[in-house]
Parts: structure tokens; C-alpha cells; sequence
């Protein structure tokens, strides 16, 4: 019985602590109806995130050509590069993350380390990842699941820079300086 009454304890711990993350966030149920602060871009992003899962199609084993290894490799490198630039993001970060398009109240404006080569590092390394997984797995669906993260993540970048400039009012020469995602690809980098 005791046990049991530790456990309960335990999870209403886990449960406030849950819930005390998401409303510095700034999450609401009334936001996940309206999209209030930008949360249908997280649930796109997520369910796309999820969606790399999927099995492979057309299955290796049907394609016309011999699958080279050296590419296979080419793909895992990728994906590690992006999980590092993205854990790196991360870090950088630290207490100013945010998974919503809007910046916390409390929050600080981050410009150096990995935000002093790209204004959203974050989801840089997110589409290294997800492109690395479909050249790996040769995989349609996973390319263009890749090509729908980066339209979504395109659009919540513009949103959360929206906010940006509102709140800090350097963000503007930031955004002249630095690359939006990808330095060199135009879709990726709007101060071009």
C-alpha cells in the first residue's frame, strides 16, 4: 500500500512539473484549438518528425540500380551532423527554448555561439537529420516527408521572427547578418 501511495505521489510530481513547463511555454488548451501562439506548427512538425518511422517506399530491393554503400554512409553522416548541430542548438539555448514560435516572456535573445551561423539552428539540424534518414533509406515517402518538414519549419521560423522583432529590437540587424536556416539556398535563407 505504501508503495502505491509513493508512486501516486510520484506522478502527480511528474505531472505538476509537466504542467508548469507547458504554461511558461506558453501552451493553453485554448491555443491548441486557435493556434493561439503558433501550436498547430509544433503538431505539423512533430506528427512530420513521427512520420519518419514509416517504412521505406519503394523498398530497396525494387529499385532499378545496385544501392552504392558510399551513399548509404553519405546519409548516416548527414544525420549525424544535424543531431549535433541540433543538440548543439539545444544548448545554446538553454532556458530561453521554446518548442512555440513565441518567445517567452523571460526569455534572452541568443546570438552567439551556434546562433552566430544560422538564426534557427535548431531546425537546421532537424532537416540535416530527416534528409540524411531519406537518402539513407532511398525512400519517397521519406523525401518528401523531408521536403514537408522544411516548408513547415520555413513557416514557423517566420512566425517565431515575427515575434522576434517584435520583443528584441536588434533582432532586425540580426536578421540582415545571419542566415535564416541554410546560408546559399534562397527558400532556406530570406535576407537574400
Amino acid at each position: 500500500m505504501r508503495n502505491n501511495n509513493n508512486n501516486i505521489i510520484i506522478m502527480n510530481l511528474f505531472l505538476i512539473t509537466i504542467r508548469k513547463k507547458l504554461s511558461k511555454w506558453g501552451f493553453t488548451k485554448k491555443g491548441l484549438l486557435t493556434n493561439a501562439k503558433g501550436e498547430w506548427y509544433l503538431l505539423s512538425q512533430l506528427i512530420l518528425i513521427l512520420l519518419h518511422f514509416l517504412p521505406c517506399w519503394p523498398k530497396t530491393k525494387y529499385l532499378i540500380y545496385q544501392v552504392n554503400i558510399s551513399i548509404i554512409i553519405f546519409g548516416i553522416v548527414i544525420s549525424i551532423k544535424g543531431f549535433i548541430i541540433a543538440l548543439k542548438a539545444l544548448l545554446d539555448l538553454g532556458e530561453n527554448l521554446s518548442p512555440l514560435p513565441y518567445p517567452m516572456k523571460e526569455s534572452i535573445l541568443i546570438k552567439n555561439y551556434s546562433y552566430k551561423y544560422s538564426r534557427h539552428p535548431l531546425y537546421k539540424g532537424i532537416l540535416f537529420i530527416s534528409l540524411g534518414i531519406s537518402i539513407v533509406s532511398q525512400s519517397l515517402i521519406h523525401f518528401f516527408l523531408f521536403i514537408l518538414l522544411t516548408i513547415v519549419l520555413k513557416f514557423k521560423a517566420l512566425k517565431e521572427e515575427e515575434k522576434l522583432k517584435l520583443k528584441y529590437k536588434e533582432y532586425e540587424n540580426y536578421m540582415l547578418e545571419v542566415p535564416a536556416i541554410m546560408k546559399n539556398i534562397k527558400f532556406l535563407d530570406w535576407r537574400l
